[in-house]
């Protein structure tokens, strides 16, 4: 029994699935073969064949029913497939009788087809299941030898002759189906392999994410709020530049994240409400130093039709025209660069902006440059030594200018220069938010394992009027939950001792804290993550680093004692 068991075993559901899809061409079989035999050699035998027939379709049809409704199958499901599969091949086995029996060479000869049709059937859909081929194969050369040497006949000789070539197309049909089914089996492991390997990558990105981005959000959220305080002007102007090389930095780590998320469609566009114009001088003015020691000078033209106020993706827009600034850096050894802005109508309330990026560098060869938008490919293995980089941020670029409802365009000439040219849409913004700042000062908790990320948000924060309190893991939080009234929490996804998502799980069984708004803080980049935070009763999610703005207005949207009053 566990022999047969081991014969009988999920290949059987899988040669199901491969036979589903041809339901319709077997029907139609069916049916044109009833009819011309019904019509062409015998009525009767044409409609009882027809309907012996049918019955087995009608067998296969409701056994097959798990693998339609995608359930799981056990043995007996499996067992009842079989019986179904072998009535068939006894209805198809018994036609080609009928026509041998007739003694006609052109009807023997349609005999031979059909027994040749299943042979092929054997080895094309049966390979992975020993028990299927060993039916459906192993019946039709066994009618098959019996036609060739047994009903008929035929001089010896020609039965020998006949039995000869019918152990020929035997023999090719049984290595074909071992072929197939060595094949299948390959796929099916490389398949699994793949995925585990995906996986793999996935689990390595979402820790490399976080454990990149906890000291990023440390230099970030520092810089962010050393603005709040007051600078001298050299001084902002150097805190702003720190904080656009620590975004450069972060660019960085998003390409390669960024990529994977784009190719699982998962990647998303978040615009909101910014100053456009400051946005590109902060990346050309980020883009300076290093032309300059090269020799190379870039000029920012802004026409004077483009908005200062605009709703889009800071973010993604940043990442594209840091993308082809600094390519442009890379590959003018001496000369200039001009970045021009200008705007043009779109379609209803929107703004077609047009950022074009033109060097007098080395250029790039007509059949290099459209390779370039190809991910991790660079000009040349020289220019990928000397220049560094991925080899992702053209690609990126042009696809998050399609998701902006943009493109990105290149032309260049060998010796005189390249011009990139990116294009994506803006809205109009309806009208100018006021600052989020509260009332009344609120009370916030802030829990994280990271000293550092609590310092950040407190000190950014602080200067707005509310009053932060801190906890270092789930359970401080909820100690300090039960020592005073807060008004909202502001918790990390991953901590020693107790996560914030068990604790936000525990805080929300209590019925004195389950309205309190609560915010997710994470490292972490993956969508599943978010899932988690929200279902365990999270209100918010917040990707580190943490932006001011983003911070600010989460808080000011969350604000329950505000909306109240």
């Amino acid at each position: 029994m566990p022999r047969f068991a081991e014969w009988l075993d999920q290949d059987v559901t899988s040669v199901t699935a491969r036979s589903l899809p041809t339901l319709g061409v077997r029907l139609a079989i069916c049916a044109a073969t009833a009819l011309v035999y019904a019509l062409a050699v015998d009525m009767r035998g044409g409609l009882l064949w027809g309907l012996a027939v049918a019955t087995a379709e009608a067998g296969v049809w409701v056994c097959s029913r798990p693998q339609r409704d995608e359930r799981p199958v056990g043995a007996a499901q499996r067992m009842a497939y079989v019986a179904a599969v072998t009535w068939m091949n006894v209805v198809w086995w018994s036609l080609a009788i009928m026509l041998w029996r007739r003694e006609t060479p052109a009807l023997r000869l349609a005999a031979f087809c059909v027994v040749s049709s299943f042979l092929v059937h054997a080895q094309a859909f049966t390979a992975r299941s020993k028990t299927l081929l060993l039916i459906i194969g192993g019946g039709s050369s066994t009618l098959l030898l019996l036609l060739c040497g047994v009903f008929n006949d035929f001089p010896l000789s020609q039965r020998v002759a006949l039995c000869a070539s019918a152990i020929i197309l035997i023999t090719y049909t049984a290595k074909a189906a071992q072929t197939n089914g060595q094949q299948g089996r390959a796929l099916e492991r490389a398949k699994s392999e793949a995925e585990a390997a995906s996986q793999a990558k996935s689990e390595f990105l979402a820790l490399m994410s976080h454990e990149l981005r906890t000291p990023l959000n440390g230099m970030l959220g520092l810089s962010q709020a050393l603005k709040l305080g007051r600078l001298a002007a050299e001084q902002r102007d150097q805190v702003e530049l720190l904080e656009e090389s620590g975004r450069t930095l972060m660019g960085l780590l998003n390409d390669v994240l960024d990529f994977a998320k784009i190719e699982a469609g998962k990647l998303e566009i978040a615009p909101i409400a910014g100053d456009l114009r400051q946005l590109v001088d902060r990346v050309v003015r980020i883009n300076e130093p290093q032309a300059r020691e090269k020799g190379t000078t870039i000029t920012l033209r802004v026409d004077d039709s483009v908005p200062a106020e605009l709703v889009f993706d800071p973010l993604r827009v940043r990442q594209c025209l840091a993308n082809l600034i600094s390519n442009a850096v890379k590959f003018t050894p001496f000369g200039q660069i001009l970045v021009r802005v200008a705007c043009e109508p779109a379609e209803a309330d929107r703004l077609r902006i047009k950022v074009s990026v033109a060097d007098t560098g080395i250029g790039i060869r007509p059949d290099v440059l459209e390779r370039l938008f190809t991910p991790f490919v660079q000009a040349d293995a020289a220019t990928a030594r000397r220049t560094g980089g991925t080899g992702l941020g053209l690609n990126i670029t042009r696809r998050l200018a399609q998701m902006m409802g943009g493109a990105v365009t290149a032309r260049s000439e060998v010796g005189k220069g390249s011009t990139f040219v990116l294009t994506f849409l803006c809205d109009l913004p309806v009208a100018k938010l006021a600052e989020a700042e509260p009332v009344s000062p609120l009370r916030l908790l802030v829990v994280d394992d990271y000293p550092i990320n609590r310092k950040v948000i407190e000190r950014m924060l602080t200067p707005l009027g509310y009053e932060v309190a801190e906890a270092g893991d789930g359970e401080g939080a909820i100690e300090a939950l039960g020592q005073g009234d807060f008004d909202m929490m502001l918790i990390d996804f991953n901590m020693p001792r107790m996560s914030g998502l068990e604790a936000t799980r525990r805080i929300r069984a209590e019925r004195r804290w389950d309205k309190m708004p609560i915010i997710c803080l994470t490292a972490g980049v993956m969508d599943d993550e978010r899932s988690e935070a929200l279902s365990a009763g999270m209100d918010a999610f917040i990707e580190k680093p943490i932006e001011m703005a983003t911070l600010v207005s989460t808080i000011g949207r969350l604000n329950r004692r505000a909306a109240a009053g």
